[in-house]
């Protein structure tokens, strides 16, 4: 007993506060399991939303989510059924709903806005707020709800993109910071009302068509917001992800390892370090290949394995590619005899004769006449009437495993069809730089149209359609002030068709032929006249003019590259000289020892531009944003200032191009047309 009291005695602080912890534990447990439970949140509840605003007055945000109550629903039907008369320019947003597209985008003769000013931020409106005890979380195990209906949400990652292209090109590297992107918008249906553009989940608020990179991976988002032909608006959004290395040696191709069944291979190739070119060396089977001009090639195939290095070299860097083509010849032995070709034939009556072989046995022939099977009496001579305007013939031969198919066309212009259309006052007019019977060296030719209402009003690219020989032709550029094309021709008399018209659905049709004369055998196909000028700073030219060799298919951005160099010129670019060229700047020892700037051009200049500097130069180089903000380097083609860049420029036999600086816009020079606003913002004076 004495024992156990002992014991009690040593333990009883422990005993005692185990006690009061079972006491406190059995409170809290009892008042938990009373208390009535808290109601839960009706995350149906509606809340108040800013109305949506189209073009004329900026978008919500396509991150958030809202619900709106049936107060502001009524008040937004009621906006729409008795909309408020937009301003001027947000007029000019609904006549021409492409806009969006080229603002700004892969046209040399748009100098790129001043860094250093960059637009603010859209700030949420007033409204955007939520009232005291509104819950917009959805409730767990519920998908997201979408807050207004009429946005459909598209993310092109998983659906095949019919709404918009760009050029860039995913999972690429690229060695300059500066990198130039053009949209293409693919649904006329649909109007441009928002572009967003994010880099590394930034917003861009200043975008211009040159996004800024850093070094190493960045992601990159276009969002596109479109309103459909219902009023609905639609978000579409594509990421791409673009690799900037600045500091090695890049060389880019479009060589892979393959097998081919073609005996001949073209590509393109070309090497840099950051912004600076390096000399590139392309060997095939251990022998140096050369390029055919700037930086395509073309190389003859042996059967079997043919091996590709592509070495580079600049600063005490290396880099190395090595890529294998197999040539398999195509074992097909099946023999097709026929004197079709794609040809214009003047006559609807039209015989060709066409038979098939394989081992010296005959092989049926399938042969159609724009879709229409026809018979020979003979098995191989064949007798057709053709229609008006292009006819497809089509032969197909099958013999075992093997088959054979070709394809021709035919052009014919039937004489006694009139396709002019009855005059009508109010129908489009319809001005191009396109003269009918003119001959063009080679089978590229650009051209511009200038079509417009029977008021004056602009008609965009998306109600002009060109044809060549009855193939379609998109627009290479489109703005408010003309709508660009380029043309490929084949060897002999083509015909190009243009037809307009406005909302109302009159229309104007015009036919044009061309011929097109095939280059000599060293691919010339005519000189074309360069300068390079500095007269808006008293310095007329820094190169004076200079022919140089037209070489067929070669972009301007090639010539214009071997014309610098010739002259000791080096220069900046964005872009390269297949896609959005953009020259920035060149430079050259002392090439601006005598500046001087005419007194009142300058006046003119510092009451526009936002800054402006006449000391603010260097003697050795001359670059976009040299002193002001406006300034950089244009260029035109026949006193004509294009609204696409270099690499969309295929120059012709007798072409006269001037290189030109300008201190603001291309308004002191005559260019301002160029830009997408029209010449009437051109200065009374060129300097």
């Amino acid at each position: 007993m004495k024992k156990m009291k002992n014991t009690f005695m040593k333990y009883q602080n422990t005993i005692y506060y185990s006690l009061i912890f079972l006491l406190l534990f059995s409170t809290i447990a009892y008042a938990a399991t009373s208390t009535e439970k808290t109601a839960s949140f009706n995350f149906n509840e509606k809340i108040e939303a800013s109305t949506l605003k189209l073009a004329s007055g900026g978008l919500p945000d396509a991150e958030s989510d809202q619900t709106t109550d049936s107060k502001t629903d009524q008040e937004n039907s009621s906006s729409s059924q008795q909309p408020t008369t937009p301003d001027k320019s947000q007029q000019k947003s609904e006549e021409q709903p492409q806009e969006p597209q080229n603002t700004e985008l892969d046209s040399q003769n748009k100098p790129l806005a001043n860094p250093e000013t960059t637009a603010q931020d859209t700030k949420p409106a007033p409204n955007d707020k939520v009232p005291a005890g509104g819950n917009t979380t959805p409730a767990s195990g519920k998908p997201k709800p979408n807050s207004r209906p009429d946005i459909e949400i598209v993310d092109i990652a998983d659906q095949q993109n019919r709404y918009f292209t760009t050029s860039i090109t995913n999972n690429e590297t690229v060695t300059d910071p500066l990198y130039s992107v053009t949209v293409n918008h693919l649904d006329e249906t649909l109007i441009a009302q928002e572009m967003k553009v994010t880099v590394n989940g930034k917003k861009l608020s200043d975008y211009k068509g040159v996004l800024s990179l850093t070094e190493g991976t960045n992601d990159i988002q276009f969002q596109m917001i479109y309103k459909q032909t219902d009023n609905k608006l639609l978000r579409v959004s594509q990421s791409y992800r673009v690799t900037l290395n600045s500091q090695d040696i890049v060389i880019i191709t479009e060589l892979k390892d393959q097998t081919v069944i073609e005996d001949t291979i073209s590509f393109t190739a070309t090497a840099t370090q950051g912004e600076q070119d390096a000399k590139l060396n392309v060997f095939m089977n251990n022998k140096e290949l050369k390029p055919l001009t700037g930086s395509a090639y073309k190389a003859t195939l042996v059967e079997g394995e043919n091996t590709f290095k592509l070495t580079a070299q600049v600063n005490g860097k290396k880099a190395e590619q090595n890529y294998t083509v197999i040539y398999e010849k195509e074992k097909i032995s099946i023999k097709l005899n026929t004197d079709l070709k794609d040809q214009q034939v003047n006559s609807a009556d039209f015989s060709f004769y066409a038979k098939a072989t394989a081992n010296e046995a005959d092989v049926p022939l399938s042969v159609t006449v724009n879709d229409q099977e026809v018979e020979s009496a003979d098995g191989m001579n064949y007798v057709v009437q053709l229609i008006n305007g292009t006819n497809v013939v089509k032969l197909l031969g099958n013999y075992q495993d093997e088959k054979i198919e070709r394809q021709y066309k035919i052009s014919y212009n039937d004489p006694n069809v009139n396709e002019k259309p009855q005059v009508d006052p109010d129908a489009p007019k319809l001005v191009t730089d396109l003269k009918s019977g003119s001959k063009v060296k080679g089978d590229i030719k650009t051209i511009n149209v200038w079509p417009v209402t029977a008021s004056g009003e602009r008609i965009r690219g998306k109600n002009v359609l060109v044809q060549v020989n009855g193939e379609n032709v998109p627009f290479t550029w489109d703005d408010s002030a003309k709508t660009s094309y380029k043309l490929t021709l084949q060897t002999g008399q083509n015909t190009v068709t243009i037809k307009v018209w406005d909302d109302e659905e009159r229309t104007v049709t015009e036919k044009f032929t061309i011929t097109s004369v095939a280059p000599a055998e060293d691919g010339i196909i005519g000189q074309v006249t360069i300068s390079l000028e500095a007269s808006v700073l008293g310095v007329p030219y820094l190169i004076k003019p200079t022919k140089m060799d037209i070489h067929q298919g070669e972009k301007g951005s090639y010539i214009l590259d071997q014309f610098m160099r010739d002259h000791g010129y080096d220069y900046g670019k964005t872009g390269n000289f297949d896609s959005s060229f953009y020259l920035r700047d060149v430079s050259k020892p002392g090439m601006l020892n005598h500046v001087a700037i005419p007194d009142d051009l300058w006046e003119i200049v510092e009451k526009v531009s936002t800054t402006s500097n006449r000391d603010a130069y260097s003697p050795d180089s001359l670059s976009e944003f040299d002193f002001a903000n406006g300034s950089g380097w244009m260029f035109s083609v026949n006193n004509d200032y294009p609204n696409y860049g270099f690499s969309d420029a295929y120059f012709l036999d007798g072409d006269v191009v001037r290189v030109r600086y300008t201190l603001h816009y291309g308004k002191d020079i005559g260019g301002h047309e160029a830009s997408g606003n029209g010449t009437n913002d051109n200065w009374n004076k060129e300097w």
